[in-house]
């Protein structure tokens, strides 16, 4: 078995679930707002409408990243190691946009780990000569 298998496929069910309660939780917020709440935040329909699909293809690229980390976990594969820096690159660029709030840091922290474990035991299995 490959060094990586098992934490890749660890982290692949992470990615799972996450994207999972992403498009749950976008869903769900999204039915409980209203056109005022749209107008006070100053977004207009179209932007709303982008941010929407933005979110939901993020959490669906989540899914397919879990489900591929899943499938080729026993594998040498380049595309689990892409689908790794897909994933690490916007949460890390939305680690360094942080304003202060220090519980936004740690949340972000935490979510920055996640895609790291993956893309590290992606790597690991990639790099593995078995």
């Amino acid at each position: 078995m490959r060094s990586g298998t098992k934490h890749l496929r660890i982290a692949s069910v992470i990615q799972i679930i996450l994207g999972i309660a992403s498009i749950a939780l976008t869903y769900f917020l999204v039915g409980s707002l209203t056109s005022k709440d749209l107008v006070v935040a100053g977004i207009t329909g179209k932007e709303a409408l982008g941010i929407l699909v933005a979110t939901y293809a993020g959490a669906a690229f989540q899914v397919i990243a879990g489900i591929f980390g899943l499938l080729l976990s026993k594998k040498k594969s380049i595309i689990t190691v892409i689908f790794g820096i897909i994933l690490f690159i916007p949460q890390l660029l939305s680690f360094i946009h942080l304003d202060g709030n220090i519980l936004l840091i740690i949340v972000n922290v935490l979510l920055l780990l996640i895609p790291y474990y993956y893309l590290h035991n992606a790597y690991k299995n990639f790099k593995d000569e078995k």
